[in-house]
């Protein structure tokens, strides 16, 4: 039998110390096995405990109920008011040591903010923002504003204790003293703060890093221009923002041209109903053009220019984009597009834009409903009337023809459509006469025309306990269908109503109309507006066809 001799039982215990080393080193991470955690993590305590005066340690202690994601702790946990220098946050798995700098002031209230970016090593995030204070000093500051942020995304708000007169205009160009995440209710709080004058916004939480930019940021006001918080009034309760879908300004995306004639220009946001305030101009070696404009019927982002007479293949031009010289306030930054003429040479044939999509049209009893569609090119100079037929089986139906733009036409019967019936519109090509291009590719081109029922409507009326001498607005807004609402102002009466309303599910908001505009507006920075005073009634409303709804009664906060 071989025996182990002294080297080999050397070498055994040298790797088995090695290898105990290295796995006692290794990563702290939770356990592995078992169904996905989706829970939230919480924090569970902290050294010291919030509330906490004569502070004077250099470290904080985070005790939480799950791993916690190292790298989700970069951007998670700030120290309120921001000082000159940062933390330093140590991870120890479920423990989080941040160690605090050493500037801090003496008798000062501080606040360690934790946003929603913590996420524990599932990725799930905080329930909602944490806030722990303590105090340099003797008394601990409790003041607190509260709220809630309306917004489709998921926001946050930002607090500045104005310093001094020039502040007060001035503060958006600095880092806010406070920031908080609102919760996935759209509630937050900022707690523990001292007597001053503050300024409060709300913004989508993913440009919360993000230095404010007058013109492209999404931001909303509150409704007091200033939040004054002193001895007597040290808690502000129901401070509501209500956040826009998208930013002030309009940006162009690109821009080309299709042929030597016309051209196209993108923007990042819808134009539909803003084209009065855009002005295009195309300079050529020295001259100016000033192209037509339509906004495209389907791609309500892009516009559409064209000129007069064809200019040269190839042709480098500069296509200008600035505000109207008309325009009341300015909605789209200038932009200037270098671009070449493309060739007239179009080999493709004429056709309706997304024809399979139109098939279907909700028509009404009491009120004819257009048909509307688009082609494919523009029709310069073009006579449609003669080339278009409109039937039911094989009777020819009177209609009339609207042109809203070259390329996008609308067919009106003349007697009101019948329901759940089939229709047909003719396009006859021997008819439609193009002009250096093809048209359409067989001699008819057939657009079929489903109706629908008639549809039916309900209605909501309602009255307000008290009066109000400012202008009130009623707004119902759809929670199904994107940007639909049905605005009316409440009467002397403290009353309203809200006729030819289509069936669904709604949200009902009042607001005070205080410019008297006829929409709402959500304030702005320069010069500072505070937003428009409003309030959303918590529980949605059903609406169902040829029903009248009623709601009384209805108590809203003084504005």
């Amino acid at each position: 039998m071989k025996l182990f001799n002294s080297k080999t039982i050397f070498l055994f215990f040298l790797c088995f110390h090695y290898l105990s080393n290295v796995f006692s080193c290794a990563a702290i991470q939770a356990p592995s096995g078992g169904p996905k955690d989706e829970t939230a993590p919480f924090l569970l305590y902290s050294t010291p405990a919030t509330g906490a005066i004569n502070f004077d340690q250099s470290i904080v202690q985070l005790f939480f109920s799950e791993y916690i994601l190292e790298r989700s702790i970069s951007d998670a946990i700030s120290l309120l008011p921001k000082t000159n220098d940062p933390i330093q946050v140590k991870y120890k798995g479920k423990e989080l040591v941040v160690k605090l700098p050493d500037s801090l002031l003496i008798d000062q209230t501080y606040i360690l903010s934790i946003n929603r970016n913590l996420k524990d090593e599932n990725g799930v995030s905080l329930s909602e923002g944490i806030q722990l204070a303590f105090s340099t000093g003797n008394i601990i500051d409790k003041s607190k504003i509260n709220g809630k942020l309306f917004s489709e995304e998921e926001a946050s708000a930002l607090l500045w204790k104005i310093r001094d007169s020039v502040d007060a205009k001035e503060f958006f160009l600095r880092q806010p003293d406070y920031t908080i995440d609102a919760n996935e209710d759209g509630h937050f709080s900022f707690n523990y703060l001292s007597n001053g004058s503050y300024k409060l916004l709300g913004i989508n939480r993913s440009k919360l890093n993000e230095l404010l930019d007058l013109n492209y940021s999404i931001y909303g006001t509150s409704s007091t221009d200033v939040i004054k918080i002193d001895s007597a009034s040290t808690f502000k309760k129901d401070v509501n923002i209500l956040i826009p879908k998208t930013s002030k300004y309009i940006r162009v995306v690109n821009g080309k041209w299709i042929d030597s004639r016309r051209g196209e220009i993108n923007f990042d946001a819808p134009i539909n109903g803003k084209i009065d305030y855009i002005k295009v101009e195309i300079t050529s070696g020295g001259n100016k053009i000033l192209p037509n404009l339509f906004v495209d019927n389907n791609e309500n982002n892009t516009l559409h220019f064209f000129i007069k007479d064809s200019l040269k293949s190839g042709l480098n031009t500069i296509i200008n984009v600035v505000p109207s010289d008309n325009a009341e306030h300015s909605i789209i930054d200038s932009a200037l597009i270098s671009a070449k003429t493309k060739s007239n040479i179009d080999t493709s044939y004429l056709s309706i834009k997304d024809a399979e999509k139109m098939n279907n049209l909700e028509i009404e009893e009491d009120q004819i409903r257009p048909f509307d569609f688009s082609f494919s090119k523009v029709l310069y100079n073009v006579i449609l009337d003669s080339a278009l037929t409109l039937k039911k089986d094989s009777v020819i139906i009177d209609f009339i023809l609207e042109k809203l733009s070259p390329m996008h036409y609308r067919v009106i019967p003349k007697i009101n459509w019948i329901p759940n019936t089939d229709y047909n519109l003719f396009v006859i090509r021997d008819k439609l006469k193009m002009a250096n291009t093809r048209g359409i590719k067989d001699s008819l081109l057939i657009l079929n025309i489903k109706t629908s029922p008639f549809r039916k409507f309900g209605s909501l009326r309602g009255n307000l306990i008290e009066k109000y001498n400012e202008p009130l607005v009623a707004r119902l807004s759809s929670l199904e269908k994107e940007q639909y609402f049905l605005d009316v102002f409440v009467n002397s009466n403290s009353s309203f109503k809200i006729n030819k309303i289509p069936e669904g599910i709604y949200s009902l908001m009042f607001y005070n109309d205080r410019d008297e505009n006829d929409y709402y507006s959500y304030g702005s920075l320069s010069p500072y507006q505070s937003s428009e005073w409003f309030e959303i009634i918590p529980d949605t409303i059903s609406i169902r066809s040829n029903w009248d709804m009623e709601i009384t009664n209805i108590k809203l906060n003084s504005f």
